[in-house]
């Protein structure tokens, strides 16, 4: 997701200056980086985040653990997560950030939210992974209404469309796994029933939402919290259709077999409904075009598979 968002900003805002924040070194970095400055960066080091503001007016801070790295070690979990991002807003202070954006996560609603699902609707934040999200989220309030940083929370649901490049630990996501199935083996193996429905959202329109806040509304952020999905729900298993489809057209190979879990007993959900009112009422619009996000991203499978 960082990589969409920062291809977009150098696609549309050519004349600034765009810094990514790696934690991990690479023997060669990509080719889409080369207008963008890399430098060190780890929730785990205050020194390092403040060097890698030096200069910087505006943060957005998608740094965080995967969920099974959380659950297995919560206790690192709370230290990088929650105090690691309190670290980085105290950075953002010294070094006089005005503006910061956070993605926090649909998963604070608890997995028994009912919809539709607005700002309003209580959080039960238990997992690891939601409980920080959760935590993070009100020490950037604490900051704005204490030091008077601007700020903007985004509760994201479901991302998904390619990445910028191969070299990511995002697989597991659901439109991600589904593609690398198809085009590793030509079938399709669910860990559920199928289902289960989920709001899913263009990365397009994630990195949108962001340059519409930094760029078309950039003093009236009011509230700060806003939900940001795609007013698109569906079953996991209607998106493995929709991605085997696609397949099938592009490469005019079958998908052999879709599977679902058949001891999976969850019962059928209805529709997700979660609500972007508020987010739209900022003037903001999905754009967002499922099935070509789905080509790139088998085009992508197929790129790292040769």
């Amino acid at each position: 997701m960082g990589g969409r968002i920062a291809d977009d900003l150098i696609r549309n805002c050519p004349d600034r200056r765009i810094v990514l924040g790696a934690h991990r070194q690479r023997p060669s970095l990509p080719e889409w980086v080369r207008d963008c400055e890399v430098v060190p960066f780890s929730l785990e080091s205050p020194e390092a985040m403040i060097r890698a503001l030096e200069g910087v007016s505006d943060v957005i801070h998608l740094a965080t653990l995967d969920e099974s790295a959380m659950l297995a070690d919560p206790e690192w979990a709370w230290r990088v997560k929650a105090m690691g991002s309190f670290e980085l807003l105290k950075a953002c202070q010294q070094q006089g950030v005005e503006r910061f954006i956070y993605f926090s996560t649909f998963h604070v609603y608890g997995s028994k939210a009912q919809s539709p699902i607005s700002e309003t609707s209580p959080t039960e934040a238990s997992h690891p992974y939601s409980a920080t999200h959760r935590a993070v989220e009100d020490m950037v309030r604490f900051f704005a209404d204490y030091h008077g940083l601007q700020t903007a929370v985004f509760r994201l649901s479901n991302g998904y469309g390619y990445a910028m490049d191969g070299d990511m630990n995002r697989w597991n996501l659901v439109f991600n796994d589904l593609c690398r199935q198809a085009v590793s083996s030509g079938n399709i193996i669910l860990k559920s029933n199928g289902k289960q429905s989920r709001d899913f959202v263009a990365l397009s329109d994630v990195a949108r939402a962001v340059r519409h806040f930094l760029f078309n509304i950039p003093d009236n952020w009011a509230g700060g919290l806003y939900n940001l999905g795609g007013e698109c729900s569906l079953s996991i298993l209607t998106a493995a259709r929709r991605v085997a489809d696609l397949y099938e057209k592009i490469y005019h190979a079958p998908i052999h077999s879709i599977e679902i879990n058949k001891e999976d007993k969850t019962l059928s959900k209805e529709p997700v409904i979660y609500d972007i009112g508020k987010l739209k009422a900022t003037g903001f619009r999905l754009d967002g075009n499922m099935d070509e996000e789905i080509k790139k991203t088998l085009k992508l499978c197929e790129s790292i598979k040769k």
